[in-house]
């Protein structure tokens, strides 16, 4: 797997410019990001900036072009012209990360990345899906540091900083799919805990759709107990038996999220790569929170049978 490529900072107005405060500088910030700032990545001359973060399959390749990288990346889609960046090269392009960076209230700050396809134009819904985890976060942390901005006085806060930092990881890229996965920290002056955020995103190259775990699953199908089974198993690997919440020897009085429940919802984190399904949990929702944010990554093989063979995931089983 290549390092991605440096990518171009997308950075708050200068000098003598006024930032909003609270909730109204975040809708500023997603208006600029959503129209002006995203994919501009290597075609207008900014400064560039190492992104330092992450690991991605090699950039597509044109119509024709092929890799070797475990089967994940083929021939490059090809676009129409209204979609296509550039019209004498219509493909997706490959993956960059673009940095969001900013300021809200009185002490906050933002400095996220997020994945982008240069190929596409930046309000391709591809990139729109891409960047919408990030975005929403963004409004997120700013509604939080406004809340507490409003209601704790100055002298109930720590006096800190509160900051938002993290990025994507690009686990699959080929001529159909794009995944990502989104791990977050945020850290808000005057709340009782920082908070770890995991996101997802799986795109339809073709159609922009951001697709569901079960997306990838044979309908009627048993497949959501045996991934929570698999999963199960996996986390008592990493983490010993009766840890997680619900399971046999673990301290009930404790709980604080749903547990390893056989329901869709549980598994709305995950991402895919050529050789397996990779699942990811908040903090507290399958166990205590010295587990962090868990990974489970599942082979494919294990899941043969239940994965759609004309689904999103059919070429990597069977």
């Amino acid at each position: 797997m290549a390092t991605l490529p440096a990518v171009e900072s997308i950075r708050n107005p200068g000098p003598g410019r006024s930032v909003g405060q609270g909730r109204w500088s975040i809708v500023a910030v997603i208006w600029l990001l959503g129209v002006v700032a995203v994919g501009c990545a290597g075609h207008d001359g900014r400064d560039m900036v190492a992104n330092g973060i992450g690991h991605s399959p090699a950039p597509t390749k044109p119509p024709g072009g092929a890799s070797g990288l475990e089967g994940d990346l083929v021939s490059g889609l090809t676009v129409s012209e209204e979609r296509a960046r550039a019209a004498t090269d219509p493909t997706v392009g490959s993956v960059v990360l673009e940095v969001a960076s900013g300021v809200v209230g009185v002490r906050a700050r933002y400095d996220v990345t997020y994945p982008q396809l240069d190929g596409l134009w930046p309000g391709d819904p591809v990139n729109v899906a891409l960047r919408q985890p990030v975005l929403a976060e963004i409004a997120q942390f700013g509604d939080e540091v406004g809340r507490l901005e409003e209601e704790l006085p100055d002298a109930e806060r720590m006096g800190g900083s509160s900051t938002l930092t993290g990025g994507a990881v690009v686990h699959h890229l080929d001529n159909r799919l794009v995944s990502a996965v989104y791990d977050l920290n945020s850290v808000v002056d005057g709340a009782a805990r920082p908070a770890e955020v995991v996101g997802s995103a799986l795109v339809d190259l073709a159609t922009g759709r951001t697709l569901s775990i079960g997306d990838l699953f044979l309908s009627g199908s048993p497949w959501v107990e045996t991934v929570a089974i698999l999963a199960g198993r996996d986390l008592a690997s990493q983490f010993g038996e009766g840890v997680l919440w619900g399971t046999e020897g673990s301290d009930t009085s404790q709980v604080g999220g749903p547990g390893l429940i056989p329901e869709p919802r549980t598994f709305a984190v995950f991402g895919i790569s050529a050789t397996a399904l990779i699942l990811r949990f908040e903090r507290y929702q399958v166990g205590p929170g010295a587990l962090g944010t868990p990974a489970v990554r599942i082979p494919w093989p294990w899941l043969d049978g239940l994965v759609d063979p004309d689904g999103p995931a059919g070429s990597f089983v069977g």
